[in-house]
């Protein structure tokens, strides 16, 4: 490693939605992590619809038109950075940034910069920053179907006096699907309301928390969904967990259950989940991710009866990117001393 160590802050800048001093405070604290850091301030954004097709498994070859084009400042930037933090990736980065020998991410997922190329750099993520507030959302959106706030509230807006009383959770059966570090959280905070909690996982040699009952394979998953009450997914996005969500998956789940999906879009065929919803075999569903970001507004889910929607804004971003820069100065420490960093990414797996 060289004297000068040139980092580059290209993530999209729109989402840090902190006070501008908050985020200078944050930028010098980040350089002054050794003094070896030249830090170069210079963003990078690709549309959201982008990013969430190169998401998606491969081909991306079609997307590559839809790339902004660079300017010579982010050319300099990426020709000189070993290190980025980075929302987007341009598709070809291991030829824009020869020197380029490690990437942080900004959330958990890293699909879309897992399609830039990034042949033997390497890439952490995010993942855990915001499990609490994710996890959180998710909950809220479980409370707001079991207690029936929506129409609680419709009752108020009209001055009506009937009374639909909601459903106790103490006592019924939340599965999370996915047991990284929101599904772990999930578990945590719905334990604490009394309820039984089944996961799915697939590494079944990680150990079990103690709040959760039984864990099961990717294999038994309709098992496990015909005995919750609830289901929340939290799963990564992979090859594997692709459509896993579908028409069977749905016809599995017992009848007046409920779905929430805080993950990635692509888990759900959300035409199954219509299906799912218009013949009321589920009793509601909430999704804050969709397979299309942003939704386009002829979307049949807007027309999906008892389903929440939301713009994936599960997480507190305020609080989220406060984490990704505490993260980030403690990897960039790891990294200039040699030490493993925090939330590698396995490239064969996909997180």
């Amino acid at each position: 490693m060289g004297d000068s160590v040139v980092v580059g802050i290209c993530y999209t800048p729109h989402w840090d939605v902190r006070p501008r001093e908050t985020v200078a405070a944050d930028l010098a604290e980040t350089a002054a992590v050794d003094p070896r850091i030249e830090l170069v301030d210079c963003r990078y954004t690709e549309p959201d619809a982008l990013r969430t097709a190169r998401s998606a498994p491969p081909p991306h070859d079609h997307l590559r038109s839809m790339t902004p084009e660079l300017t010579a400042a982010q050319r300099d930037v990426f020709a000189r950075a070993e290190v980025i933090l980075a929302a987007d990736l341009p598709f070809g980065i291991a030829e824009l940034a020869p020197r380029l020998r490690w990437v942080q991410g900004i959330s958990a997922g890293v699909g879309h910069l897992l399609s830039a190329g990034l042949g033997g750099v390497r890439l952490t993520t995010a993942a855990g920053v915001s499990a609490a507030s994710v996890a959180e959302f998710a909950l809220s959106r479980l409370l707001e179907h079991a207690k029936r706030l929506r129409e609680i509230d419709g009752i108020q807006r009209i001055r009506g006096d009937r009374r639909p009383f909601g459903t106790q959770l103490s006592g019924r059966t939340l599965g999370v699907i996915g047991l990284g570090r929101i599904g772990i959280r999930i578990a945590a905070y719905a334990h604490a309301l009394g309820m039984d909690v089944l996961a799915v996982r697939r590494d079944l040699t990680a150990p079990r928390p103690p709040y959760v009952s039984e864990v099961y394979t990717p294999a038994q998953l309709h098992t496990f969904l015909g005995r919750c009450d609830a289901v929340i997914a939290a799963a990564p996005e992979t090859p594997d967990t692709a459509d896993l969500m579908n028409a069977d998956a749905f016809a599995a789940m017992r009848e007046g259950a409920f779905f929430c999906n805080v993950g990635r879009g692509s888990l759900v065929d959300e035409t199954a989940l219509i299906e799912a919803l218009t013949c009321g075999h589920l009793a509601a569903a909430a999704l804050d991710v969709t397979r299309e970001e942003p939704l386009p507004a002829d979307s049949p889910l807007y027309d999906a009866p008892r389903l929440a929607l939301s713009p994936h804004v599960a997480t507190a971003a305020g609080d989220h990117f406060t984490g990704v820069f505490t993260l980030f100065r403690e990897n960039l420490a790891r990294y200039l001393d040699g030490r493993p960093l925090l939330n590698e990414v396995d490239k064969t797996l996909g997180y």
